[in-house]
């Protein structure tokens, strides 16, 4: 198995966007309503700055026709073995394109295992589902509808059904005019690309970040320095999407293992990936089971309610000691999260994440969720040496086509040897906190 998402995306031209506002915004300068902030948070908010374009892999880049086409087979029931239910039924876009219930009922009339997560900002995932079991949107994309719970529908029933209805047929030859058949992997890319094109609107915190002085209340302000300090949850909810993306057990009261279960790891059992809280008030309920109705509820779990065991993540906030106006602060912010009522459409370019010049380093150290370098370039039989200086435990994971690694739990202080025995391009990356990855080119 390939994981797509931790390809680098694609320079294209700048495309229209008819389905989401995404407007430019510039690193944070000195703001007359922020200088009562302490100078760590106010130094902190460069991290938070909203981007200006929407990242696509190189193997699905945008197009509009493709994203027309993605939208369509979005809405389309065809998709769903009874003909009864669309990807829609359960990412709805008034609800925040998911289902605003704790857990959705599966097609046998019993709830579903998880909650129903929003699509929105999904372009700049790393690996998805709440247990992470999914390298890419495009992987992701027919896993509902394969699933006998959800839409019960086999992939060769589904290309049956789309290819029977005729207005398909130019739709999938102008989004794939080099080969325009009804295939899983079409209908996989376009769904894909019409979700890259989900982003969450501008939100009060943008504007204050930008410099808008007045954007967002005292208390909200007050409840931002909680967030990124007593409170420690910018540990886990870091960048512009307030997510590391990384899986952590948070202590709820749950036997599903989550990301133990599908790394094989009982260190990370109960381990679920953290979700984004961009547009977060309007998401309720809460957590990867639906169990915390409201935000209040979320936040006392954290200050009275995690269930202590072994698997908890060294992440993971003791903030016992908040007070209750702490708390009301910290709610009051995360309400600065949501969109402004009024968005537009807006001309976004697709941009490629900057991977620098190869090193031809041989050891890699970990520290503070990141690679010490980002590429390297080596020769073929040499073997790079990973060195954990974090203070949490990694997972090394590499899967292509001519090597399977997967290095298991490796704590603070220990290293792992990767052989490189075949030239190609590898890509590297953690099970654990996948925003670590490494561009291994061999000759």
């Amino acid at each position: 198995m390939r994981i797509d998402a931790i390809l680098p995306a694609v320079v294209i031209p700048a495309v229209t966007l008819a389905f989401t506002l995404l407007a430019p915004m510039s690193a944070p300068a000195e703001r007359p309503g922020q200088r009562d902030l302490d100078p760590a948070v106010a130094s902190a908010l460069v991290e938070y700055v909203r981007p200006t374009a929407v990242p696509y892999p190189r193997d699905n880049p945008f197009s509009q026709a493709k994203a027309e086409l993605g939208r369509k087979l979005f809405f389309d029931t065809s998709l769903s073995g009874a003909g009864d239910r669309s990807c829609a039924t359960c990412h709805a876009p008034v609800s925040g394109w998911q289902d605003g219930v704790p857990t959705h009922a599966g097609l046998d009339g019993t709830p579903l295992g998880r909650r129903t997560p929003s699509v929105q900002d999904a372009a700049w995932g790393e690996l998805f589902f709440w247990d992470g079991r999914a390298g890419s949107l495009e992987e992701q994309a027919l896993g509902p509808v394969q699933n006998p719970r959800e839409m019960n529908q086999t992939l060769d029933a589904m290309v049956r059904t789309l290819s029977a209805n005729r207005d398909y047929d130019g739709l999938f030859a102008a989004a794939f005019p080099e080969d325009p058949k009804i295939t899983p992997v079409t209908v996989a890319k376009a769904l894909a690309t019409f979700e890259r094109t989900l982003v969450t609107g501008l939100t009060p915190f943008d504007r204050w970040v930008a410099g808008d002085a007045d954007a967002i209340s005292a208390e909200a302000r007050r409840g931002f320095e909680v967030f990124t300090g007593a409170a420690g949850c910018s540990s886990c909810h870091s960048g512009w999407q307030f997510t590391d993306h990384a899986f952590h057990d948070v202590g709820l009261p749950s036997a599903d293992l989550g990301r133990g279960d599908i790394l094989k790891l009982p260190e990370l059992n109960h381990a679920f990936k953290t979700p984004a809280l961009r547009n977060v008030a309007d998401r309720a309920p809460y957590m990867h089971d639906g169990s915390l109705p409201t935000l209040e509820a979320v936040v006392e779990h954290y200050r009275s309610g995690v269930v202590q065991r072994p698997t908890l993540s060294p992440d993971l906030p003791r903030i016992d000691g908040l007070s209750d106006r702490d708390v009301s602060d910290l709610v009051a912010f995360l309400h600065s999260l949501s969109p402004d009522p009024a968005t537009a459409a807006d001309s976004l370019a697709a941009t490629s994440p900057d991977i620098g010049e190869a090193s031809n380093s041989l050891t890699i150290t970990q520290k503070d969720k990141r690679f010490s370098q980002r590429h390297v370039h080596i020769k073929t039989g040499q073997a790079l040496t990973i060195q954990n200086e974090d203070t949490r435990a990694h997972n090394i994971r590499v899967f292509e086509e001519n090597m399977d690694f997967n290095s298991g739990y490796q704590e603070p202080g220990e290293h792992v040897s990767l052989p490189f025995t075949e030239a190609g391009t590898y890509h590297v990356f953690c099970g654990i906190h996948p925003k670590m990855k490494l561009l291994v080119d061999v000759e």
